[in-house]
């Protein structure tokens, strides 16, 4: 079966450890600008002029390059895609109504200082407030690929987040998405699958205060060729669905005669005409299915992902709801930190990973 499955692998993400990530945020130069994508905007910036352009990246000028070549990279989805069949239009129509849900999963020992801080933050400012207590998943390597250790995550699609990430629902309003933009996967993902680098390894060097080899030609280097690559991938907030179906079209359109594809294009069909928000995204991205056979994977492979990078923290006024494993409820709104939010925590449905 020739599908490309987009979710990012659940194996390849390591955990950074804490002196590992000061050790990365004191070498990062004052002059820099600490925003995640600034890396891939100088990148970017370099590609066109071999002469640098002295001035620096400013946040306004980050901000804009990100629209401009999500804006491109859309623009040249639209012309290969093209032309596009009924059903494919009748798609696009559809998933422009239904917002992706847009959620955050955590472990419930963080959830305590999360709301003590009344934001979700990234690994830097955490650093910066030394609060050593939460635990951080964002590689070094993608710290040093886009600047992620400045970005708190957020997966764009799946109706209940990435479990792996936790066992607390936190999903976010719609209105998140205009602080944020994404890619279709993870920069563990991208060094692994896309770029074929031994990520894992990649990551176990920096873990342990190494530096990666500079040479482009070392199969463990990280550099200009694979930001200029990443940076492809660049999806600004109003594109977040269309970029989604355009994914689910490529799915569609490689499937093969197996049975198991029969199966997908059946889902495909379902979700033209699925009303409700919450079965349409459950046809989009089916729940993982733990021990699932070859077949079983085939059959409910996603038809695509985004994950969404937001700027140094999330105010608590941005989560639309906090969903707890249903024997913590009690322990949770016992806290005097959830005292304010108690109309906000709740247990998670039945059945929810």
């Amino acid at each position: 079966m020739r599908v490309r499955i987009l979710l990012s692998l659940g194996l390849l993400v390591t955990c950074c450890s804490t002196l590992q990530a000061q050790q990365v945020i004191k070498q990062k130069s004052k002059a820099d600008l600490q925003k995640a994508g600034a890396p891939l905007a100088a990148a970017r910036r370099k590609a066109i002029h071999a002469l640098p352009f002295q001035r620096p990246l400013t946040d306004a000028k980050l901000k804009q390059w990100l629209q401009i070549t999500s804006r491109c990279t859309m623009a040249e989805f639209e012309l290969f895609l093209a032309p596009l069949t009924p059903q494919e239009q009748k798609l696009l129509q559809v998933i422009e109504s239904k917002p992706a849900p847009i959620v955050n999963r955590l472990h419930f020992e963080n959830l305590r200082d999360i709301l003590k801080q009344k934001a979700l933050v990234s690994l830097r400012v955490e650093q910066q407030r030394e609060h050593n207590r939460l635990s951080h998943t964002t590689p070094a390597v993608e710290n040093l690929l886009y600047g992620a250790f400045d970005a708190v995550f957020a997966s764009i699609g799946p109706p209940h987040g990435s479990p792996r990430y936790g066992d607390v629902i936190i999903r976010l309003k719609d209105s998140v998405r205009e602080n944020g933009w994404a890619t279709p996967f993870s920069g563990m993902h991208f060094m692994y699958a896309i770029r074929h680098k031994d990520a894992r390894k990649m990551q176990d060097l920096l873990a342990a205060g190494k530096e990666l080899p500079t040479s482009p030609w070392n199969p463990l280097s990280l550099g200009f060729d694979d930001r200029l690559h990443f940076a492809n991938y660049v999806v600004t907030e109003q594109y977040w669905n269309r970029a989604l179906a355009y994914q689910a079209i490529l799915v569609q359109r490689n499937l093969d005669d197996s049975p198991a594809s029969q199966k997908v294009r059946e889902r495909f069909t379902q979700m033209l005409t699925e009303k409700d928000p919450q079965k349409f995204w459950s046809l989009f991205i089916p729940p993982r299915v733990e021990q699932a056979s070859t077949e079983e994977k085939a059959e409910e492979i996603p038809f695509g992902y985004l994950e969404g990078k937001f700027d140094d923290q999330l105010s608590i006024r941005f989560f639309e709801s906090i969903e707890v494993p249903a024997d913590k409820l009690e322990e949770v709104r016992s806290w005097p930190e959830a005292q304010p939010y108690l109309s906000l925590i709740k247990a998670k449905p039945a059945g929810t990973p």
